[in-house]
């Protein structure tokens, strides 16, 4: 574990797999110094293995933290505390979700939901302001395009990361006279870890309910999403947004992954509600 504050430092959430990883290793190669949270041990030592084998273990700090966790939170902070006096940019990228339709979603898992994509990324923002101002640094929250486009059976996930655009956008008025900017990436189903993962849980709910209303809606939603991860964009170009957005001095409020997404939500709100329903119940065979 590296101990050495470089000029340039990051706090990356959610580096287990997925974008964290591969934008934490991608930045500690590009010789920015990277703070990067996993959960579990086995994750931790892959990644400094992964990190080492490419030439940048000496640009990255592992650190062991569940960011629903509150004193996990503060040991966070205070390690990147004692390590800098100052962080340029912070990337809130864990998250999770849990598939269902809203008549079957526990209540427990939509609040574990609403805690992970919400209420933990506000945590770590929270703790680690001090630093952000001091460095005048940026913010970047990963929302998805479920914030602006509901899909049946993605109900708690859209309604998490619409939250957090909503707290991202009150941020970045907030955090202005500061001089802390705040962007959203909202990308695209593309296949990383966490699909895997609302895929499992989806097949759960799918073995629950198999002589039940909505398997024909669940099963129709799986093939959508396995079809939607299959087809979506390289990782790298999340990546790229990163980067982009750190090399910017005034960057946008948000970044669509990828650009033609931005199509997408443009028709959902020019279209009308009544159509874009229709449409939506005929994909889904509902």
């Amino acid at each position: 574990m590296s101990t050495a504050p470089p000029n340039r430092t990051i706090v990356i959430t959610g580096c287990s797999s997925g974008f964290g990883r591969l934008t934490a290793l991608h930045l500690a190669k590009l010789d920015w110094h990277v703070f990067a949270t996993v959960r579990k041990e086995a994750d931790q030592t892959s990644l400094l293995v992964e990190a080492a084998i490419r030439g940048c273990k000496h640009n990255l700090t592992t650190v062991i933290c569940d960011i629903t966790q509150a004193e996990q939170v503060a040991a966070l902070a205070q390690t990147i505390g004692t390590s800098t006096p100052r962080l340029d940019a912070l990337l809130n990228n864990a998250g999770t979700g849990f598939p269902a339709p809203l008549e079957l979603l526990a209540l427990d898992d939509l609040r574990t939901q609403l805690e992970i994509n919400v209420i933990a990324q506000l945590a770590v923002t929270q703790a680690l302001l001090p630093l952000l101002k001091a460095a005048r640094g940026v913010i970047i929250n990963v929302s998805s395009v479920n914030a602006h486009i509901s899909l049946p059976v993605t109900g708690a996930y859209s309604a998490s990361k619409s939250t957090l655009e909503g707290l991202s956008d009150v941020l970045r008025l907030e955090l202005a006279p500061f001089g802390v900017r705040v962007v959203m990436i909202e990308p695209m189903a593309t296949f990383t870890h966490l699909w895997e993962t609302i895929g499992q849980r989806s097949r759960v709910i799918r073995d629950r309910h198999l002589d039940g209303p909505y398997i024909r809606l669940i099963t129709t939603g799986e093939t959508i999403a396995i079809w939607l991860a299959k087809k979506g964009f390289r990782p790298q170009l999340f990546v790229d947004t990163v980067l982009k957005i750190l090399s910017s001095r005034h960057p946008n409020a948000r970044y669509v992954v990828p650009g033609i997404a931005r199509g997408l939500i443009f028709l959902h709100q020019v279209v009308p509600q009544k159509l874009w329903d229709w449409v939506l119940r005929r994909m889904y065979k509902w």
